[in-house]
C-alpha cells in the first residue's frame, strides 16, 4: 500500500496516523508474505490495533470540534443563527406540545456605530465579546445565547413566561450598563421581548422580539420593551405568578440541630421547584414528581423530629405528633384528588407549601425551639 499526497487531510496528527498505520499494513503484509513467526505477526496485530483506537479517538475529537466550529459565533462563543435555528425546532416543538411557555430576547448594543468609527473595529469587536460575556452572566443554564448579526443577540429561554423573561431581561440590562469597558466608557442596551405563541411561524415570533427592541431604541435607548400578545395558557400562568409566592430561607429559621436545620431547608427548596414546575405549566407528570418527592420529604422529616423529640423528652410531642399525622393525612387526601383531576395543582401547591412547609415550622416547631437550643 502506498501513501501519497492524496491521503492529506490537513490535520497533522491525523495525517501522521495515517501514514503510521500504511506502513504497519505494509510491515504486516511482508511479514506475512515471508512467513515470520505466529507470535511476532500477533504483536505487530496488537500495535496497529493500538494504532487504530488511537486514530479513532483523535478522529472523533477532530469532528466534535468541527461541529463546534460550525455551530459557535468565533468571536464571542456564543451560538450562530445555524445553530439557533436548528434549536430552535426542539423547542417550539415541547412549548406546541406540552404548553410550556416560551420567550425570545432581542438584544442590541446602542450607539455601536459610533463605537466603532471612535475607537476602530478591534474596539469594537473587544465590546462585543464583553458583551456576550455579560449576558452570559446574567442569564440561566436554561437559556441560550445566539450572536444574531453585527450588534445583535438573541436570548432563548424556555420554560419562561413574559413577566418572569422580563425580570431577567432587566437583569441583563443592569448587569451591561454597570460592566466597565476599559478604554470605551459606558456601554448599553435596548431589549425586546416576545413571547411565544402556539402555531405562530417563527419568523413572526422574532418580528415581534425586533419591533419591541426598535420601540426600545424610540423611546431612548438602554431600556426593554415587551410583545404584549399572549396565548391562554400564558395568561392563566400571570395570574399564577401573581398569586403564589416563591418560599424565602432564613437563618432564623434554624432550630440549632442540624437534621432539621437541614431538613426545614430542603423542604423550601422542593416548594420553590414545585412552583417554578407549576408557574412554567410542566406537564403533569413531571408535576406529580415533584408532588410525591415533596410529600416523602415531609413524611420523613415528621419522622425524623418525632425521634429527636422524644429522646429530649419535648412535653407536647404527643400533640405535636398529631398535628404531623393529621397533615399527612390531608395531603394524601388532596394527592389523590389532584391524579383524579378534581383538585387543581395551585390549591395542592397552597395546602403542602403554606400549611405544611411554612405555617406548621414557623408556628407548632417554634415551641421546641427552645429546648433544642438548650440541648
Amino acid at each position: 500500500m502506498d501513501w501519497d499526497a492524496r491521503h492529506l487531510t490537513g490535520h497533522p496528527k491525523i495525517d501522521e496516523q495515517h501514514r503510521t498505520m500504511v506502513d504497519t499494513i505494509n510491515r504486516l503484509d511482508e511479514a506475512v508474505k515471508a512467513g515470520r513467526d505466529c507470535r511476532e505477526i500477533e504483536r505487530m496485530l496488537a500495535v496497529f490495533k493500538d494504532h487504530i483506537e488511537s486514530h479513532f479517538h483523535l478522529a472523533e475529537d477532530h469532528f466534535r470540534s468541527l461541529e463546534q466550529l460550525a455551530s459557535t459565533d468565533l468571536l464571542t462563543g456564543a451560538w450562530n443563527r445555524r445553530h439557533f435555528e436548528q434549536a430552535v425546532e426542539g423547542e417550539v416543538h415541547r412549548s406546541s406540545r406540552y404548553g410550556h411557555p416560551m420567550t425570545l430576547i432581542l438584544l442590541d448594543i446602542d450607539h455601536f456605530k459610533r463605537i466603532n468609527d471612535t475607537f476602530g473595529h478591534p474596539a469594537g469587536d473587544q465590546v462585543i465579546r464583553e458583551v456576550a460575556n455579560c449576558i452570559r452572566s446574567a442569564i440561566r443554564l436554561s437559556d441560550s445565547l445566539t450572536r444574531w448579526g453585527g450588534e445583535e443577540f438573541l436570548i432563548l429561554m424556555p420554560n419562561t413566561g413574559l413577566s418572569h423573561a422580563t425580570a431577567l431581561a432587566e437583569r441583563i440590562r443592569e448587569t451591561l450598563a454597570a460592566h466597565p469597558f476599559e478604554g470605551i466608557g459606558p456601554v448599553t442596551a435596548s431589549l425586546g421581548l416576545a413571547e411565544y405563541i402556539p402555531s405562530e411561524p417563527r419568523e413572526a415570533w422574532l418580528d415581534r422580539a425586533d419591533r419591541a427592541m426598535y420601540r426600545a431604541k424610540d423611546q431612548g435607548r438602554n431600556r426593554i420593551e415587551a410583545d404584549p400578545t399572549r396565548g391562554d395558557s400564558q395568561r392563566a400562568i400571570e395570574h399564577l405568578e401573581g398569586t403564589f409566592l416563591k418560599l424565602v430561607w432564613s437563618e432564623n429559621y434554624r432550630c440549632g440541630n442540624p437534621l432539621l436545620d437541614a431538613q426545614h431547608e430542603h423542604l423550601f427548596r422542593l416548594a420553590n421547584e414545585l412552583l417554578d414546575a407549576m408557574l412554567s405549566n410542566r406537564p403533569l407528570e413531571e408535576s406529580s414528581a415533584l408532588i410525591r418527592t415533596l410529600l416523602s420529604a415531609v413524611v420523613q422529616h415528621f419522622h425524623d423530629e418525632e425521634q429527636i423529640l422524644s429522646g429530649l423528652g419535648f412535653p407536647g410531642l404527643a400533640g405535636h405528633a398529631q398535628q404531623h399525622a393529621d397533615l399527612v393525612v390531608k395531603a394524601r387526601e388532596l394527592e389523590r384528588a389532584f391524579r383524579a383531576g378534581t383538585l387543581s395543582i395551585g390549591s395542592l401547591f397552597q395546602f403542602l407549601a403554606q400549611d405544611v412547609v411554612v405555617l406548621h415550622m414557623l408556628k407548632a416547631d417554634r415551641e421546641f425551639f427552645p429546648l433544642v437550643a438548650n440541648s
